[in-house]
């Protein structure tokens, strides 16, 4: 660890000049600002909650002699997570079974159906990315004798679920509230067993893992993004360097959105996306293989893409104007492509600058929600909070989810609209702005600086009363712009 911490003083060292008054800017109770933005090591192993109960909970289902069932994710942060706690715990001689479910047919949770044939009395349940607020499903293992520890990184609200430990940095508050849930696997896994820390391909699944899921690009997020940019990529499986040859940008210059629109878009969500395929594809030393795979994702991604527009340009169509006025895109969709929710809901939110929370309804009659948010609009505890009149409701300030059974749609409309008006928040975020100079400088000034994400904005000058915003995409550049960047 000592040469990881002499290469993240190096770093340090080359903020100057106008990236440093930036920094002064975006920390001024800071007395060292670039420290801030750039921690040393986190103390992940005493500040995350309950790692020392993990410990205890593999030490004995290994003298049990019983085997590991994860539950993961059926989306990027999931599936990363998945690559993490498999490589690990079958690296520690453990027997792993892996469960992957699958949201356009099942509701947020630990499904018992999904569980039933290989959860016994003895084996361990862990979760990834997952299972703060799966009360029935957590009942169900218990009762059928298996112990459970949760990781997890999304809000918590009580009623918690009755589990033997929870990893989760929401439990103590800790700074390691910004993990997304692969972070946090990875950090309780490599407090348990040190000698991964330092293992390029899980830096490389967290990475990913961690720009997919919207967290703060901020803290220990910034720490574990640079030391993913310390990786030697001879030693990643074929299907990792396929993916770390389309991350774009050159170097530290890139921002989350342009990793999401290359990589986690082309991947995809939903039945007969790529999503359903990236376990196997991120384990696999098949190079040939791999870049044919990657090919078809990409074919694929684009057909998606031009029915994405499509719904795109009818969700413009179909914005509810009473929630419009309260600063909130809600839109209901008649008809929704598997696995698009969150991707229609994320592109609303980027085009119309706020957050936004689109609707569909399953064959089975439940209603469905996707919802992505910006400024200060804490988008998982906006819906968590109608918890007692939704079915169930899940994840973190970016990015969250519900449903509901049953219930007609004017009903719901009514009850998110009503709630919004009460809701202590701005949806729409302002611009900011981090330096006023007189004339526009080099933007590689500043690219020291990146990646850039949510919580960490690329810098906006004001110039002459314009403001001007840094434009990673090709060659870097000024644009003038009043959106925040992300």
């Amino acid at each position: 660890m000592q040469k990881e911490g002499l290469s993240a003083k190096a770093r340090r060292r080359r903020i100057r000049g106008y990236a440093l008054d930036l920094l002064r800017n975006r920390y001024p109770s800071a007395s060292a600002p670039a420290v801030v933005w750039l921690p040393d090591r986190p103390p992940w192993g005493t500040e995350l909650s309950d790692v020392e109960v993990l410990r205890k909970e593999l030490l004995g289902v290994r003298l049990r002699g019983g085997k590991i069932v994860l539950y993961g994710h059926d989306d990027m942060d999931g599936i990363t997570g998945l690559f993490v706690g498999l490589r690990v715990l079958r690296g520690e001689g453990f027997h792993v079974i892996p469960i992957v479910p699958r949201r356009e047919s099942e509701d947020y949770g630990l499904q018992p159906e999904r569980m039933e044939p290989h959860l016994r009395e003895g084996d361990l349940l862990m979760t990834v990315d997952y299972g703060c607020t799966a009360v029935r499903g957590v009942d169900w293992a218990r009762k059928r004798g298996a112990r459970v520890v949760v990781t997890d990184h999304h809000t918590l609200n009580d009623p918690l679920p009755a589990v033997h430990g929870m990893v989760n940095p929401q439990k103590n508050d800790s700074e390691g509230t910004v993990l997304a849930g692969c972070g946090v696997l990875y950090c309780a896994l490599t407090a348990v067993y040190p000698r991964w820390e330092d293992d390029d391909q899980l830096l490389a699944a967290v990475a990913l893992g961690t720009v997919s899921d919207r967290v703060p690009l901020i803290g220990w997020n910034r720490y574990l993004l640079h030391r993913w940019s310390l990786i030697r990529r001879d030693n990643l499986t074929a299907g990792l360097k396929v993916l770390m040859d389309s991350w774009p940008g050159e170097g530290n210059a890139w921002s989350a959105s342009m990793v999401r629109h290359d990589i986690t878009s082309t991947v995809g969500k939903g039945s007969g996306s790529g999503i359903d395929r990236m376990l196997n594809f991120m384990f696999s030393n098949d190079e040939d293989s791999c870049r044919r795979s990657w090919a078809e994702m990409s074919k694929r991604s684009m057909n998606r893409g031009g029915v994405l527009s499509k719904i795109v340009r009818r969700a413009m169509e179909l914005k509810d104007p009473q929630a419009d006025a309260y600063g909130m895109v809600l839109v209901k969709m008649d008809e929704m492509p598997s696995g698009m929710g969150g991707t229609l809901a994320s592109k609303l939110c980027k085009i119309c600058r706020r957050g936004a929370i689109v609707v569909a309804r399953r064959s089975d009659g439940t209603f469905t929600g996707e919802a992505r948010s910006m400024g200060d609009w804490d988008m998982a505890r906006f819906l968590v909070s109608l918890k007692d009149r939704l079915t169930s409701a899940g994840g973190h300030a970016m990015a969250a989810g519900f449903s509901k059974n049953g219930g007609e749609w004017p009903e719901l409309r009514d009850l998110l609209i009503s709630h919004m008006a009460e809701f202590p928040a701005r949806p729409v975020p302002r611009p900011h702005i981090d330096l006023t100079l007189r004339e526009l400088p080099d933007p590689r000034h500043f690219l020291c600086l990146a990646p850039f994400g949510p919580r960490f904005p690329p810098p906006a000058l004001r110039i002459d009363g314009m403001r001007y915003l840094l434009n990673l995409t090709g060659k870097p550049n000024w644009c003038i712009s009043e959106d925040i960047g992300e």
